[in-house]
């Protein structure tokens, strides 16, 4: 479809968008969406799963553009609908409140008009965002002056409540979804919860089985928005042999899993031995869960730095692209070295060097609790009861 012929289309439904405003809005009906539909994660996943068990009075409903999701989260006792089906509509009619992750997209934008619309997020941002990041086309002229006022369902910036782990955060998503700060919630994130939990990750559980003793390390890099853009295992002086070789030697575990939007991580050829593993998407359902029990992190510019940091246990920073990923990708809120804390490494024979030397660095160790109290407010289970309580409140 070209782009003026759905704008075409779009100015006929404007009467129908407004109309929803007569259509009365059930409070106790919640719809919930991830990941422009396609995913069932993220804080949206914590907080439908924690309402859902805590308060049954809610009706609690996740829409999905994907079947096996669909039938998956309905075999366990959920309730989900296909985005576009005719239940997905009625629900996104009914509901007051309905709860997202990236975008109006995880849901079904055209029929939540009259609701109160909740950006839960997908993490504390390192990275510049919405309306702060000045590469996306959210500023557009086009978006900002035609978009937003006139087809207000396209439009990402006007959610009426956000969820926020930290003051300092508060004041970066008021910037980058230009909303005031009395609609920032500061409540923690839902799936931050999980670090407090007993729960234990099979995956994780079957690695400590095979390898007794082992330290488990994940390598959780961010998405690269520049072409050319290399994984950790494609720079010149990779060398795998020798960190098989290594990981045996220090009785270590290395599982990597690329960023949803570009795991290119998958494509690499994990040790048939299982100390170096490239996980793909499929084979996660819960990568905050693994994570919480690994014993070490290495990342880059990933908002999974600022989750961690939760652990209290050791942070090590491949920042082995930094100026091109600020030249060609994202902008940063911080300083990137103001802000870690860990050893930033260019290569790697400073990686591996970190990785014997980190577990006793008592600087770092000062450092990560530091960290952790400036970018989590809080420090417990108990952030989706907060955030059920801010928004059950809601008018």
């Amino acid at each position: 479809m070209s782009r003026i012929l759905k704008y075409v289309l779009f100015v006929f439904f404007l009467p129908l968008w407004w109309l929803q405003r007569l259509v009365p809005r059930n409070r106790n009906v919640w719809v919930f969406g991830a990941w422009y539909g396609n995913r069932y994660s993220d804080n949206s996943r914590y907080l439908y799963e924690y309402v859902r068990k805590h308060h049954p009075e809610i009706r609690t409903v996740w829409l999905t553009r994907d079947v096996h999701i669909k039938d998956s989260i309905n075999q366990k006792g959920g309730t989900a609908f296909l985005t576009n089906s005719l239940k997905g509509i009625v629900y996104s009619l009914k509901a007051k409140n309905v709860l997202i992750s990236s975008g109006k997209r995880d849901v079904n934008p055209l029929f939540i008009n009259g609701s109160n619309w909740i950006q839960l997020w997908h993490g504390s941002p390192a990275k510049k965002i919405g309306l702060d990041d000045r590469y996306s086309n959210s500023n557009s002229f086009f978006q900002q002056k035609i978009v937003k006022p006139i087809f207000p369902f396209l439009s990402e910036f006007t959610y009426y409540r956000i969820a926020s782990n930290s003051p300092i955060f508060s004041k970066i998503l008021s910037s980058a979804f230009g909303a005031p700060l009395s609609r920032i919630m500061e409540t923690g994130t839902p799936r931050n919860d999980i670090f407090y939990s007993k729960k234990e990750d099979d995956f994780n559980k079957s690695l400590r089985k095979k390898y007794k003793g082992c330290r488990l390390i994940y390598y959780l890099p961010t998405f690269r928005d520049f072409e050319g853009a290399k994984s950790l295992f494609t720079t010149s002086d990779y060398d795998e042999p020798k960190l098989k070789a290594f990981l045996e030697g220090q009785n270590m575990v290395l599982v990597s899993k690329g960023h949803y939007v570009d795991n290119r991580l998958a494509n690499e050829s994990s040790d048939s031995n299982g100390r170096l593993i490239h996980l793909a998407d499929k084979e996660v359902s819960d990568i905050n869960l693994m994570l919480k029990d690994a014993d070490l992190l290495i990342t880059d510019y990933s908002s999974a730095y600022y989750d961690f940091l939760l652990t209290e246990r050791p942070i090590i920073f491949a920042a082995f692209d930094l100026k091109e990923y600020l030249a060609g990708s994202r902008e940063m809120y911080f300083k990137y070295e103001d802000i870690v804390a860990g050893p930033i490494v260019k290569d790697w024979s400073s990686l591996l060097g970190s990785l014997e030397t980190i577990w006793t660095d008592q600087h770092f160790k000062k450092l990560i609790k530091e960290k952790n109290t400036l970018f989590n407010k809080y420090h417990d289970a108990d952030n989706s009861k907060r955030v059920f309580e801010k928004i059950h409140a809601l008018k």
